[in-house]
C-alpha cells in the first residue's frame, strides 16, 4: 500500500485519529478531524475509524482491511455499502487505481 501511495501524483497528508489538547500536530476534538477530512479529495485507510469519519466527512475513502479474510473494516464497509480492498489484495496496483479513480 504504500509503495502504491508513494507513486502517485498528490500530496499525501498523513493524519492521525487519536485526539490531544496538548498537541499541535493533532486534532483535539472529533468534530475538528472531521472537518480536517472534509477538506481532503479521498482518504485511504486501513483502519475503521478512518472509513467511517471519512464519509462522515463526505470524502471517497480508499479503505484496506488489514486483516486476511477481512475484519472489523470489511465489516463496516459492508454495513454502509462501501466497497473495501482485502488484505489479499492490497498489493494489487490496478484495482486500488481503480478504487481511487471512483
Amino acid at each position: 500500500l504504500t509503495g502504491w501511495l508513494a507513486g502517485l501524483d498528490c500530496a499525501r497528508v498523513p493524519l492521525d485519529t487519536r485526539l490531544a489538547h496538548d498537541d499541535w500536530e493533532r486534532c483535539a476534538t472529533p468534530d475538528q478531524f472531521v472537518s480536517l477530512l472534509s477538506t481532503m479529495d479521498v482518504v485511504v485507510t486501513t483502519r475503521l475509524h478512518g472509513l467511517v469519519l471519512g464519509l462522515k466527512a463526505g470524502v471517497p475513502v480508499v479503505a484496506v482491511d488489514p486483516v486476511a479474510g477481512g475484519g472489523k473494516v470489511t465489516a463496516q464497509g459492508a454495513a454502509l455499502g462501501w466497497p473495501v480492498v482485502a488484505a489479499e489484495d492490497a498489493g494489487d496496483r490496478a484495482l486500488l487505481d481503480a478504487r481511487l479513480a471512483w
